[in-house]
């Protein structure tokens, strides 16, 4: 039984490292032994502080679950190696053998899974807080549909932040992309309406769909002191028209 899950951690595509309560290591499965550029027979038998001399108290998940006598589970930790920037998933669990006390590690590398995530957020923000200069004081942003919980936030502290750094003074926000609007929505529009407004900004927006305005009706969302226009053309007429002289 022994050796047959031996060889099952073998197999493993995640990194296993096993230490006794002296910090010594007494087994590493293949895995492991790749994910760090390390050789087996110069790793087991080893004090795991002399493998890894340098690493901060930070890292040393092994190590606190030894001290502490407690599992640990970091879903996520950046780690430099040898030249090698990873994002590792790090999961311990003490067990006992033989009447002896030890630790079993699972490491798993989750570097791609990261930077894909991390690319997909960058293009998310893109999409969600894209403040276009039109003309000189004068800017576009063409609102996409929340999909995540995340663009929320971007909106709110992106789309201010961009409209200081262009210069602008009037923004008109674009309705073309949005088909649905809830009570969510109303929350974050006027939200950002009223931050614009507290920046000095001149907000107008443009591009409704019929089925928007009668979910702006049904949820009560009032927009008495605020600009409509059925497209962007009009609304660029009216900003050219109220004394903006366009600077292309």
């Amino acid at each position: 039984m022994k050796v047959l899950l031996r060889n099952a951690m073998d197999l493993l595509d995640e990194g296993v490292l096993i230490l006794n309560k002296e910090f010594k290591v007494t087994y590493v499965n293949p895995a492991y032994v790749q994910m760090f550029q390390l050789e087996e027979e110069r790793v087991v038998g080893e004090h795991i502080h002399d493998i890894y001399p340098n690493l901060p108290q930070s890292k040393r998940v092994i190590t606190h679950t030894i001290e502490r006598e407690k599992d640990i589970t970091v879903e996520s930790m950046e780690f430099h190696w040898r030249g090698k920037e990873m994002m590792l998933q790090f999961k311990t669990k003490r067990f006992i053998h033989e009447g002896e006390w030890y630790v079993l590690s699972r490491i798993i590398d989750i570097t791609e899974q990261f930077q894909t995530e991390k690319h997909l957020i960058h293009m998310i923000e893109e999409m969600t807080a894209n403040v276009v200069t039109i003309a000189k004081g004068y800017a576009l942003l063409p609102l996409q549909p929340i999909l995540r919980e995340e663009q929320r936030l971007i909106l709110l502290e992106k789309v201010p932040v961009q409209c200081q750094e262009q210069n602008v003074t009037r923004l008109v926000i674009q309705f073309s992309g949005i088909s649905e609007i809830d009570q969510e929505w109303t929350v974050l529009l006027r939200d950002l309406m009223h931050s614009l407004k507290l920046l000095g900004i001149e907000v107008v927006l443009a591009g409704m769909r019929p089925k928007v305005v009668r979910q702006f009706t049904e949820n009560n969302i009032m927009l008495n002191d605020v600009r409509t226009f059925m497209n962007i053309s009009q609304a660029t007429k009216y900003f050219l028209e109220t004394g903006l002289k366009a600077n292309f």
